[in-house]
């Protein structure tokens, strides 16, 4: 088995191993442990081996169901080998973290089939597989927040599951009427990725598949108008389920849009390419000003989130070099960052039973080092200079200032917001009178700072040394921006 072939069915298998055997929870963590720590093993021995010169690699193709043209087709490029990175490297850190927090079986079987189920999409090259895979990731969340879950747990989960369903149900509507254009125009059915790439639709045609697929995409982002399963989902969510949201999946949607939409409808990905920056730059100024008016700490980084990835798909519509290296960039900074954040809000709820802001104050006093990794990742998510996210949102404007001027203001400006209300909640919380519910607030334990330090210290890297990961995503981002990305088979 190769090794990225592993890296997909190892947590799946060792899920289902430990879905029908009954043994204590302590082991059920230690074998997470074990299988994600070999996960991320392997991500790092990927890293080292990718070729910066090149893009599509470590490619693996077998033949499926042969009939219908469905084979098991994955690869990765610079692009969703940051995915992969930050997918092998969150999963064991949420399991120290939380490692003294949950003791139920399947909190931990559901994230191992969650990282599985990521693990395939991000690396599918054939699109029956990719929506395998798509469903698979979906489903363990659904359980995470129905079984363990908080509030009106049962509504939200049957609201999260109706958006997603009806957006997976479209996409696989646009992939079988790509497929079966394909079979008309060539005469054989394929799924491949790199095979419906040359099917030739019209306008109309072209418009509609491209809004199935979107629909998916633009749910699980989520940008405007589709987040209003968002905040009340990320609220009721347990920490888990919600950094798997907020880190991983969010991202893929917003990956998947360079991967598919721009392969399979490049020509209506560009003609549509001004509407999508101006819902993006709307998004970016809505989730913004609503994530000022919020109390509640989860629901606050839930919108933040949503308007950093807004910024992305702004990155990618403008079809430019810095554009698209900076989204890619941001993708990976905003997942270290929110998962930080997640994690951290997690241990203030363990702490304070609460996450409402005006509950909150004076941590600063009683808990110094919780005090200063939450303002250093609060700082680092809105990017602030020496972090990873100040390097991406910088070429980000770029893009968009060579792609216009009024829309590069708009872009620079507006990240202000997040700004404001990010240095406004840490006064709140942090500072001022020592709040009745944070009298007791124990500092960070051995293992949280463990689990912490890490992402703290990637977040500095990226953001001083952003060379060096850069030039693993520049050669695809090039290729795109260029219009010539190459076709890869083995």
């Amino acid at each position: 088995m190769s090794t990225l072939s592993l890296m997909i069915f190892l947590p799946i298998i060792t899920a289902f191993a430990l879905f029908v055997t009954k043994i204590h929870i302590n082991i059920v963590k230690t074998l997470y442990m074990i299988v994600t720590g070999i996960v991320m093993y392997l991500a790092f021995s990927l890293y080292v081996a990718f070729d910066a010169n090149a893009s599509m690699q470590f490619i693996e193709y077998h033949p499926w169901i042969a009939e219908y043209g469905i084979s098991y087709h994955i690869g990765v490029d610079g692009v969703s080998l940051g995915i992969v990175m930050m997918n092998a490297i969150i999963m064991p850190l949420v399991a120290i973290a939380l490692y003294k927090q949950r003791d139920k079986r399947g909190y931990w079987i559901n994230l191992l089939f969650v990282q599985g189920g990521i693990m395939g999409a991000v690396l599918s090259l054939d699109l029956m597989l990719f929506y395998l895979f798509w469903e698979v990731m979906l489903l363990p969340i659904f359980f995470m927040i129905g079984l363990f879950g908080y509030g009106n747990k049962h509504f939200i989960t049957m609201k999260f599951n109706i958006y997603t369903i009806l957006g997976s149900l479209m996409m696989l509507i646009g992939i079988l009427y790509v497929a079966v254009q394909y079979k008309g125009q060539f005469g054989v059915y394929s799924f491949d990725l790199y095979d419906l790439k040359n099917v030739k639709l019209g306008a109309r045609e072209s418009f509609f598949a491209f809004s199935g697929f979107m629909l998916a995409f633009a749910i699980k982002i989520p940008i405007f108008p589709f987040h209003t399963w968002l905040s009340e989902t990320y609220r009721s969510a347990p920490t888990g389920a919600v950094i798997v949201m907020s880190a991983l999946m969010a991202k893929l949607g917003a990956y998947a849009i360079w991967r598919f939409l721009f392969t399979l409808f490049p020509e209506t990905s560009h003609a549509l390419a001004p509407y999508f920056i101006g819902i993006g730059l709307f998004g970016l100024i809505y989730f913004g000003i609503s994530a000022m008016s919020q109390s509640h700490l989860k629901k606050m980084f839930a919108l933040s989130s949503a308007s950093h990835l807004s910024l992305v798909v702004v990155g990618f519509f403008i079809y430019d070099v810095y554009g698209l290296v900076g989204s890619s960039y941001l993708i990976v900074a905003h997942a270290v960052s929110s998962t930080a954040l997640f994690l951290m809000a997690g241990m203030l709820f363990e702490r304070t039973k609460t996450y409402h802001i005006d509950s909150l104050g004076g941590i600063a006093a009683v808990a110094p080092k919780f005090a200063l990794f939450f303002a250093f990742f609060a700082l680092s998510i809105v990017g602030v200079p020496l972090t990873a996210g100040f390097v991406a949102e910088v070429l980000i404007v770029l893009g968009a200032f060579e792609y216009d001027i009024y829309v590069g203001f708009i872009s620079a400006t507006t990240i202000l917001l997040a700004m404001l209300f990010m240095f406004k909640m840490i006064s709140q919380v942090l500072y001022g009178k020592v709040s009745e519910s944070a009298k007791n607030f124990q500092d960070l334990r051995l293992h949280e700072l463990i689990a912490l330090i890490p992402l703290a210290l990637l977040i500095l890297a990226m953001g001083i040394f952003p060379n060096y990961f850069i030039k693993k995503i520049e050669p695809t981002a090039k290729s795109f921006a260029a219009g010539k990305e190459a076709v890869y088979h083995e």
